[in-house]
């Protein structure tokens, strides 16, 4: 979790920035920036590797930032960093956005809007759901089902883990051998799994996959991820990372800003505008 140095001297004009480690995949830039333009914004958002939890808050105030975009692998640790945070935030206990207004630090959680937008054709109500993965996006993941009543299974590589996260969510957490593939109905990766540049890798095995499934994968880069292909190829539907990621970039500049944006119209923009 160790990182580069955090990134020092900024021109005033760059005034956010991407946290975490590491960040060669995370298109937050190219989103940003393009907004800002579109918004009138005279702002700029970077890549920052700081390295190290215990610097976070302290760089954000130092540099300063005034947006922070928090990802992998500092969602969860951020919760305890910020003076205060918003009801989604605590219930998830997951912070992806830090908001600096006048030297205090204010938590969101931006992740479960875009969640929520990515998921909004789907009819989860007493569905199946194998949630792969038990870290600060799952969290995210886990509570849209909840609040949805889908049936949450929940696999991770660290069993204790994910039996945490049933124990604040509910659910129930499985391994592989202890589940059927027909029994499944939706199927989200919250895991790096399968990102930029490791894409040849899935979370799910291929013979594990059907055409009645629903696969959700929170990679956004590539855009379609090995998983995602995997599913296609047995006629599977699919639902890439892309629209939870820009939705909730979005969500973190009307926090921001205090601003209302048109979130489907500026959503597919940004998309096109991604892909190419």
């Amino acid at each position: 979790m160790r990182g580069l140095q955090c990134l020092q001297n900024y021109e005033l004009s760059m005034h956010n920035a991407v946290i975490g480690f590491p960040l060669t995949h995370s298109l937050s830039p190219i989103l940003h920036n393009e907004m800002y333009k579109r918004l009138g914004i005279d702002a700029e958002l970077v890549r920052d590797e700081c390295g190290g939890i215990s610097q976070i808050t302290k760089h954000i105030l130092n540099v300063p930032y005034e947006l922070s975009a928090i990802t992998m692998p500092y969602k969860e640790i951020c919760i305890n960093l910020v003076e205060k945070f918003d009801e989604v935030a605590g219930r998830t206990r997951s912070v992806n956005t830090i908001i600096n207004r006048n030297g205090k630090l204010f938590g969101y959680n931006t992740d479960v809007y875009g969640i929520e937008y990515a998921l909004r054709n789907i009819e989860l109500k007493n569905k199946n759901v194998l949630v792969i993965g038990a870290g600060g996006v799952a969290r995210s993941v886990v509570y849209v089902l909840q609040q949805q009543q889908g049936n949450v299974l929940m696999v991770n590589r660290t069993k204790e883990k994910a039996e945490g996260l049933v124990k604040s969510f509910g659910g129930r957490s499985v391994t592989w051998e202890e589940i059927k593939p027909e029994d499944i109905d939706v199927i989200i990766n919250t895991t790096p799994i399968g990102i930029y540049p490791s894409v040849d890798q899935s979370s799910v095995p291929e013979s594990f996959l059907q055409s009645h499934h629903i696969v959700f994968d929170i990679v956004y880069n590539p855009i379609e991820t090995k998983l995602l292909k995997d599913a296609g190829l047995v006629g599977a539907q699919t639902i890439s990372g892309l629209d939870m990621f820009v939705a909730q970039g979005l969500r973190q500049i009307e926090l921001w800003k205090d601003m209302k944006i048109d979130i489907a119209k500026y959503t597919e923009e940004m998309k096109k505008i991604i892909i190419l």
